[in-house]
């Protein structure tokens, strides 16, 4: 009988305290304490061990378990919880251990550890995990204004103002303002304006301002800005405006797909439609046409046209070149640099300096 009339005591005591906190958004609270250690219902500011609480505002400094049943006030509850956060939305500027929300989880500044948000986690600052064993997961979306690190999963998207490190997976995209590095998934695309290294994967498309460095699978597209590097395979297109260097290749389908550079193309480079870049330095096989300044290496396409000086060997349709340091193998081929009735020979023409 005693018992039963402790535990409603106490279970009243808890009510009240937790509906004081809800109405009133400073520091009201029954704690059952010693030195700061023990148990607290509503809104310390300040606790080591086991606190439950409606909406948190204010908070100071918290280590151990922390219930939170609603969202913070105002935007931020600021502090730092250590330990174990569980609630509707688990938020303060400091995060460190384990933190799963039903909602959503709101790092202020950064959160380091377990991160699961059934919505999403959105973090005003970084999102660091333990090296490369933190996990932040969203149902939907992750979102850091600063920067990611360890295993960042959501079903739609992750969205990142500073760097991506880590294992990186969106639903449908991944993006950063700055660069990403690792194991890299969008389902659709992955952009990133700084640069792109690692394993690369965008279902339509990979867009890098920088530069793409790695083993990169774009669907339909693989577009840097800066050079592409490594093992680069799209649908439709391979686009650098620095250079491409390593095993590109460009278009699975006759008459579609291209692989393109401004500047140097150095390895083996396959595209469906065509290859134009200002230098070959490989390789270089397409199904429609090569354009190419300067040729160094092997050329295979309808037709080659190297538009300055071509070293070594072309096989097409009509070839043609306008210095010749090798040989050229096609119905037509042209050299400019030989004597006038040897410019133009059919099936085999050749030039050596």
């Amino acid at each position: 009988m005693q018992s039963k009339q402790t535990y409603r005591l106490a279970s009243g005591a808890i009510v009240v305290a937790l509906v004081l906190a809800a109405a009133m958004p400073g520091h009201a609270q029954l704690n059952l304490t010693v030195a700061g250690n023990g148990i607290s219902f509503g809104n310390s500011s300040r606790l080591n061990g086991l606190r439950f609480n409606w909406s948190d505002s204010n908070l100071d400094l918290i280590n151990g378990v922390n219930v939170t049943f609603w969202r913070p006030y105002g935007d931020q509850p600021g502090g730092t919880i250590n330990g174990l956060s569980l609630g509707l939305v688990p938020a303060a500027d400091r995060m460190h251990g384990v933190s799963l929300g039903l909602g959503a989880v709101i790092p202020g500044r950064y959160s380091a550890g377990l991160t699961f948000g059934l919505l999403a986690v959105v973090s005003e600052g970084s999102m660091y995990g333990i090296r490369m064993s933190g996990l932040n997961v969203g149902g939907l979306a992750v979102v850091s204004q600063a920067g990611m690190e360890g295993i960042n999963a959501a079903l739609l998207a992750g969205v990142a103002e500073g760097p991506m490190r880590g294992i990186n997976f969106g639903g449908l995209a991944l993006v950063s303002q700055a660069g990403i590095w690792g194991l890299n998934f969008g389902g659709l695309a992955t952009v990133a304006e700084g640069p792109l290294w690692g394993a690369n994967f965008g279902g339509l498309a990979l867009v890098s301002q920088e530069g793409i460095r790695g083993l990169s699978v774009g669907g339909l597209a693989a577009v840097a800005e800066g050079g592409i590097e490594g093992a680069t395979l799209s649908l439709l297109a391979v686009v650098s405006q620095e250079g491409i260097r390593g095993l590109s290749v460009g278009g699975l389908a006759v008459s579609i797909g291209a692989v393109e550079s401004s500047r140097d193309i150095r390895g083996l480079t396959v595209g469906g439609y065509k290859v134009e870049g200002r230098s070959v330095q490989g390789v270089s096989i397409s199904v429609i046409r090569s354009k190419l300044r300067d040729l160094t290496g092997v050329a295979v396409a309808g037709y080659n046209n190297v538009q300055r000086s071509q070293t070594g060997l072309t096989i097409g349709i009509y070839n043609r070149a306008p210095r010749l340091n090798g040989v050229q193998i096609g119905l037509l081929n042209y050299a400019g640099n030989n004597p006038p009735g040897l410019r133009w020979l059919p099936i085999i023409n050749a030039h050596f300096d």
